[in-house]
């Protein structure tokens, strides 16, 4: 019997393991395809555009199929969480910010930790951005397209 994996089960196969970077672009992967009205199962046409390197990256390869061989997933790096998603079919674009405060809670520490403190302040940060509102945990704009 074969069952098949769930989508956050395939972003953490093909990341390699589980991480808060991974957990913020399933998050955001999701609520793109969402508000452009893209189902999951299909092959589809978004453009991503990121303004920082990480391994978020990872969940939009997978849940928006948007890669780097493609064209539809560029890097401008600014440091920022801060993400475009395009429907391409339809014209429709979004900006993505993600709150300040969440980027907060999910920091590296500045002080030493040991292996198990790393791993339990992952998993709070990993809770955190998989539970909290949508609304506590990004905004969400349209774009015009020009």
């Amino acid at each position: 019997m074969c069952i098949e994996k769930t989508p956050w089960e395939q972003v953490i196969e093909f990341h390699g393991h589980t991480c808060p970077g991974i957990a913020l672009g399933y998050r955001l992967a999701q609520i793109a395809n969402r508000e452009l009205g893209i189902s999951a199962a299909l092959d589809s046409g978004i453009s991503v555009t990121a303004y920082t390197h990480s391994c978020a990256l990872d969940a939009f390869q997978i849940i928006n199929r948007a890669t780097y061989g493609r064209k539809n997933l560029l890097v401008e790096e600014k440091k920022l969480h801060v993400y475009h998603f395009q429907n391409v079919d339809m014209s429709k674009k979004i900006l993505i910010t993600v709150h300040s405060e969440i980027l907060e809670q999910i920091a590296d520490a500045d002080e030493p930790l040991s292996p198990r403190e790393i791993q339990t302040k992952n998993l709070d940060a990993i809770r955190i951005i998989l539970g909290v509102e949508e609304s506590s945990f990004c905004k969400i704009q349209n774009v015009q397209i020009t």
